[in-house]
């Protein structure tokens, strides 16, 4: 069962000392749900503040830094935002696990349990369900709340170019950018500006682009000799996957990036034809239908197999097959 923005909202009013959880590998959509939301109920006087993320890049250091919970900092209610799976909480964000109070997520494939969960779908962006449950709290739209909700909507859609924008989306955006947010300046230093270690990243993964069954897949592997030797870090890597599904013809884009351990992240992206968060369930994962992500123990080569099998099997199953 999954609830509504208003029960979220209720929960929250009743509440007070909250913790906001972001997942692994945050990304704009989970940093920047998290600051509108800590940043709105610190405005009804709440005391709220962010769990720590470790593996924050510095793009969306802005937007949940300055919120981080001190270390002495006893919660009374846990909430997680765009989080859909127990194996996406951070390290430190492990000891509530079993005692989660608030669920915020768009994810189809959520798996998390909580009091209050809920997940909204059909949403392009998480932060299409916080910006809804900022208004039911009664909450004003500040520029400092609109810029986190505008960069969070802004990535999870491509600058709003994937499929998965939605009008809700849209309206959303045009609220922020009512509210005083700059969406030209934030859209060009996300989407325009590259580092030189992105550019040599991004050269090297059009060299070594592999394509299957026809150039129907496209996939590329990230190895960390590469990273280590052009220098790139989290933030370099930054919506990389989405670079395999801009070839002419290709419907599935994998993307496998070597972990500094040794074991491989896998990221999918796929064309209206096929679902990217079944592919990814093969491998333990999920997602949404355009875009997925899973997670494999085993060395990048040994992940090719098991994530182009997967592909090749939810082809299959397709109506295309």
């Amino acid at each position: 069962m999954t609830g509504t923005a208003s029960e979220a909202a209720r929960a929250l009013l009743a509440a007070d000392n909250i913790l906001i959880l972001t997942h692994r590998r945050p990304d704009g959509d989970t940093t920047g749900c998290a600051g509108a939301l800590c940043r709105g109920l610190r405005q009804l006087g709440k005391t709220a503040y962010i769990l720590e993320n470790v593996e924050l890049t510095r793009r969306y250091e802005g937007l949940i830094a300055p919120c981080y919970a001190p270390a002495d900092f006893v919660p009374d209610c846990v909430v997680t935002t765009d989080i859909a799976d127990y194996g996406l909480l951070t390290d430190n964000a492990e000891p509530y696990r079993d005692r989660l109070d608030v669920v915020l997520d768009h994810h189809r494939s959520n798996a998390m349990a909580a009091p209050v969960r809920v997940v909204r779908e059909t949403a392009g962006a998480c932060a299409e369900l916080i910006a809804d449950v900022l208004d039911e709290m009664g909450v004003t739209l500040t520029a400092d709340i609109a810029e986190c909700l505008y960069i969070a909507l802004s990535t999870d859609t491509g600058c709003f170019r994937y499929s998965n924008t939605t009008p809700d989306t849209l309206r959303i955006a045009a609220r922020c950018l009512e509210a005083g947010v700059d969406g030209g300046e934030i859209n060009r230093r996300l989407f325009e500006v590259k580092s030189w270690p992105r550019f040599q990243m991004e050269r090297i993964i059009f060299d070594t682009m592999e394509f299957l069954m026809d150039g129907k897949i496209a996939l590329v592997i990230i190895r960390r000799a590469d990273i280590n030797r052009t220098g790139a870090d989290m933030d370099d890597l930054d919506s990389i996957a989405s670079l395999t599904r801009q070839i002419e013809g290709v419907q599935v884009g994998i993307t496998i990036t070597e972990n500094t351990d040794g074991t491989s992240k896998i990221s999918v992206r796929t064309t209206k034809e096929v679902d990217a968060s079944a592919i990814c369930a093969k491998c333990g994962g999920g997602g949404h239908l355009r875009a997925g992500g899973a997670s494999l123990s085993c060395g990048p080569d040994a992940a090719r197999d098991q994530i182009v099998d997967a592909a090749r099997q939810v082809y299959a199953e397709s109506e295309l097959a």
